[in-house]
């Protein structure tokens, strides 16, 4: 069968609601939208670094308070400067991984902080894109990281291929 052919019949499968075809289909979008974000990730790895001064890190609320504890959203916050070629900078990213966890995942927050490579005298390494320094993390994804969103990114193909066509 050929290519083009097959794309028509899993699109007219998802526009009728078959699981067929909408699992195809969100295969695709995971394989795209991860498959940006693993070569963004190993992108990173290969950023140089510089130290810098870290003049705020912490876990904050996100979003409206909520009553419920258990709903109340968090986000990690970082405010540094560093500089590159005599010209300095601030940066607020602190990885490439952005995460929101609830009032009872926060410590995943913390954990995420804790990765932060603090050098004795409170200085931070700093990464920065080569070509714009504007752009920076305190921390570039891992193997680890990178592993997950690889596999993040093909299990749904593998999987539909096994459902579907073994």
């Amino acid at each position: 069968m050929q290519l083009t052919n097959y794309i028509e019949q899993v699109w007219e499968m998802a526009l009728n609601g078959e699981t067929q075809g909408v699992w195809f289909w969100a295969a695709v979008y995971t394989f795209a939208v991860c498959g940006y974000s693993l070569i963004f990730q190993l992108r990173t790895r290969s950023w140089p670094f510089t130290t810098g001064e870290l003049v705020e890190a912490e876990v904050e609320k996100f979003g409206a308070t909520d009553p419920v504890k258990s709903n109340q959203e968090y986000v990690s916050k970082a405010l540094y400067r560093f500089t590159v070629s005599g010209a300095d900078y601030e940066g607020t990213r602190i990885s490439p991984w952005v995460f929101v966890a609830s009032h009872n995942a926060r410590a995943i927050l913390k954990k995420q902080m804790s990765a932060i490579y603090r050098y004795p005298g409170g200085k931070v390494k700093v990464f920065y894109k080569p070509g714009n320094p504007q752009k920076s993390f305190l921390i570039v994804a891992g193997s680890v990281g990178i592993f997950i969103t690889l596999v993040i990114t093909v299990l749904p193909f593998v999987s539909y291929f096994i459902r579907y066509h073994l």
